[in-house]
């Protein structure tokens, strides 16, 4: 039997992410993928999912010459009130959520304040707390993708440091509720809740930023919406990556771009497994002309949204390569526009950014890719 070695193992893996070569991965993606790829059990074994799981993402293997992450439970600040919103039938799902929380039969929310050493300034080895380390400290508020179905990733932790190291915050990575166990819209509510902990911690509204890819891109702009519906202070901008913003699947480019990007494999309105379904829960027998209204209300659809002149500063990255990438378009389209009929201000309020030949995985692959992300995101964390 033939032994593969690191470089071998590289270039097998790399087939699958055109465009993406070895001379761009970082390092932290590269051990992640070899670490992958040895796992030869074609059912893993109990320690390595495990290791899957969002306890290992907190481990002390982390040099300190890196960074830290802490973990942390948070619960809805006792001065919340009951969500009031235009539409009566979100509003009683989220006030049963609600009262759960309140009398504490809803699990507290997890999450975890991660910061790079760079992050920290001049004393690496302070309390890592979730409250304000300065009186004017700004935070990012990261939601994780992952269709709905995973709020965390096993290389989170490499990723999470990274981006705290690029963007010079510490980061807050609440580890919202998945479907099929919780659906629409138990995740919204803990998004909402993360961030009136931040708030009631001691952060300000205008140093939170809130930052999402793909599925968390949806449930951040929603969270957004809901923010504004329930009169509650607005965070300072909010940067979405490859955002899943239609849960109808109904743009163009899910057709133009299905021989590009691989999720393009994912089951449309049609199948019960669609994505879609299985964040809203109960669709086994509707029909697929009836979930497509239901699935334009916007806070499962923040695209068809009627009114988006509440957010704040946006900026969008997707490749042009995703199926996802007309939702980013018209989105800020919209955006844009709901800000010059509402202010008459011709500067763009929402900017999207878009990557020749890049699909939903490869628009965050390889160290060249990622200097062009967060060189621009450092931009936009840095526009007065």
């Amino acid at each position: 039997m033939v032994t593969e070695n690191s470089d071998q193992i590289i270039k097998r893996i790399l087939e699958k992410f055109p465009g993406v070569g070895d001379d761009e991965f970082t390092h932290e993606e590269r051990e992640y993928v070899l670490e992958i790829a040895r796992n030869k059990n074609p059912q893993p074994s109990q320690e390595y999912l495990s290791r899957m799981q969002y306890g290992i993402l907190v481990d002390a293997k982390v040099p300190a010459s890196i960074g830290r992450i802490r973990n942390y439970e948070y619960a809805m600040p006792q001065d919340q009130q009951p969500y009031k919103i235009s539409d009566a039938t979100v509003e009683r799902k989220l006030n049963r959520l609600y009262e759960q929380d309140k009398s504490n039969s809803l699990e507290d929310g997890h999450g975890m304040v991660v910061a790079s050493s760079a992050s920290l300034g001049l004393n690496p080895h302070m309390e890592l707390q979730d409250a304000p380390i300065c009186e004017n400290e700004r935070i990012v508020l990261f939601l994780c993708g992952g269709g709905f179905i995973i709020s965390d990733a096993p290389i989170g932790k490499w990723y999470y440091l990274r981006m705290s190291k690029e963007m010079g915050q510490r980061l807050f990575v609440p580890k919202y509720s998945v479907a099929p166990k919780h659906v629409f819209p138990r995740a919204v509510h803990d998004v909402y809740t993360a961030c009136t902990h931040l708030l009631a911690q001691g952060f300000k509204p205008g140093n939170i930023t809130l930052c999402a890819n793909s599925a968390g891109g949806s449930i951040a702009a929603a969270t957004l919406l809901l923010l504004n519906e329930c009169k509650m202070p607005m965070l300072s901008r909010c940067i979405l990556v490859a955002p899943i913003l239609d849960l109808t699947m109904s743009q163009d480019s899910w057709i133009r771009n299905k021989d590009n990007c691989t999720l393009s494999q994912t089951p449309l309105l049609t199948d019960p497994k669609c994505i879609s379904r299985l964040y809203y829960g109960h669709t086994d027998n509707a029909e697929p002309e009836s979930l497509y209204e239901t699935f334009r209300h916007p806070l499962l659809s923040p695209l068809f949204s009627s009114d988006l002149s509440c957010l704040p500063p946006l900026q969008i990255h997707v490749g042009d390569h995703d199926v996802l990438l007309d939702d980013s378009r018209l989105f800020a389209q919209k955006v844009n526009q709901a800000h010059r009929d509402c202010r008459s201000d011709e500067k763009m309020h929402a900017e999207l950014i878009t990557y020749p030949e890049k699909n939903h995985f490869s628009i965050m692959r390889g160290k060249t890719q990622l200097d062009k992300v967060y060189g621009s995101i450092r931009r936009f964390l840095d526009t007065p």
